[in-house]
């Protein structure tokens, strides 16, 4: 059965001042939940079953000095509105938020379920300079949460810049990563889903918010004009070599009509396989043709390297005894 997904995702776009010089402005933390609970909304009416928000909401684009005094607990007013709108529609939410716990202030990620229950929260692992400096902690350990359709990885802003968090949240099994920032990441958040074959769902104070798939391809993303943008996804698409392979691809598009949706990558070598059809595992279709998935190939290629490896030092110690 295909795991199929409507992941919504927003920006904030407003930030940029309508005057001249267009440099981004401060809004108030107010009128930025506003903005975000109407966006859930629209992502709630359109069935969405995630929807996220960018890092920090709603005090995005404050000064840092102005951090500390509009921090909430979990239980705050803010927090209570966003989880409020995920139970009435039935959807999870990844929110920005800034906590203040302990009387320590942390940048953080919060993930909501269907029902409005905050489930899981990760501290941002790498904040910057700037931020420590305005007091915020540094969180530790990277976090991944299982959810009613499969696991959730989250990451905040300057995370993009230490490759070894994106591999623990490889290693934690993540499917969907989502990546909350003050800016857009670009090109090493497309590479990282191609790297970890996880889907990445950026939201963002500035123009673009993207939905990028295993592929490191984008499939949506919002505008200057188009604050949300929502798109299906299949955690159960494949990932194929065409080594040996490629061979089978009409094979199967003629057995299975348009039960199953195959790309093909022609600088990559690579094509992806999905099932179209409700009632259709895919694995069935990967079992009749014999299929190797991309990393179930690389992991035998490996190995076969390091017995070939294994082999050439035995020979090399039975030449020189």
């Amino acid at each position: 059965m295909p795991r199929r997904i409507r992941i919504a995702t927003t920006s904030l776009a407003t930030l940029e001042s309508t005057a001249p010089p267009f440099n981004l402005s401060c809004p108030e933390p107010a009128d930025t939940l506003g903005l975000g609970l109407a966006m859930l909304e629209a992502a709630g009416r359109q069935n969405a079953d995630i929807a996220v928000l960018p890092e920090g909401f709603p005090a995005a684009g404050l000064p840092a000095s102005r951090l500390r005094s509009v921090a909430e607990p979990l239980s705050g007013p803010s927090m209570t509105a966003i989880a409020d709108c995920a139970r009435r529609h039935s959807m999870y939410v990844v929110t920005g938020f800034y906590l203040l716990e302990a009387g320590l202030l942390f940048n953080i990620a919060a993930l909501i379920d269907r029902s409005g229950t905050i489930i899981g929260k990760y501290a941002k692992k790498h904040p910057t300079e700037g931020e420590i400096c305005g007091g915020i902690t540094p969180g530790e350990a990277v976090r991944v949460f299982d959810t009613d359709f499969g696991r959730v990885g989250l990451s905040i802003c300057f995370d993009v810049n230490w490759p070894s968090l994106w591999q623990e949240l490889k290693r934690g099994g993540a499917e969907l990563v989502c990546w909350l920032s003050a800016y857009e990441g670009g090109l090493p958040l497309q590479a990282y889903a191609w790297q970890h074959r996880f889907v990445i769902a950026t939201s963002v104070w500035p123009y673009h918010a993207r939905i990028i798939e295993r592929t490191g391809r984008i499939l949506a993303q919002t505008s200057r004009w188009g604050r949300l943008a929502v798109c299906d996804i299949d955690l159960d698409k494949r990932l194929f070599h065409t080594d040996d392979q490629a061979k089978q691809i009409l094979p199967i598009q003629t057995r299975y009509g348009d039960r199953v949706r195959i790309e093909t990558f022609t600088e990559e070598h690579l094509f992806t396989l999905e099932s179209t059809d409700p009632t259709l595992d895919i694995e069935m279709v990967v079992q009749e043709f014999g299929l190797v998935d991309y990393q179930t190939y690389i992991d035998r290629c490996t190995q076969a390297q390091q017995a070939a490896r294994g082999a050439v030092k035995v020979q090399e110690l039975e030449v020189h005894t």
